[in-house]
């Protein structure tokens, strides 16, 4: 069993973005848990993923260690981002 979410943000951009995980699941890649994070362009966003410019990027985080520091990683940057504004 899974729960996926989804929301949309709007501003001079609009994005999409979709959110859907296990929890954890005891284990590794093939035993644990799963996050999968997708962000699209809906309108006006302009964003570039490896050099290229893209229009949406899925990524997939297998294993109950890889959810675990990849939330630490997403803390990480939203307490950099909303901390240091006017850099």
């Amino acid at each position: 069993m899974s729960r996926k979410i989804y929301q949309q943000f709007n501003s001079a951009n609009i994005i999409g973005v979709t959110l859907e995980h296990n929890g954890f699941g005891g284990g590794n890649a093939s035993h644990g848990g799963f996050v999968k994070l997708t962000i699209e362009n809906l309108s006006s966003t302009y964003m570039t993923l490896n050099g290229n410019d893209c229009n949406e990027f899925e990524l997939i985080f297998k294993g109950d260690s890889e959810r675990e520091t990849f939330l630490s990683a997403l803390k990480m940057i939203v307490k950099e981002l909303e901390e240091n504004t006017d850099i």
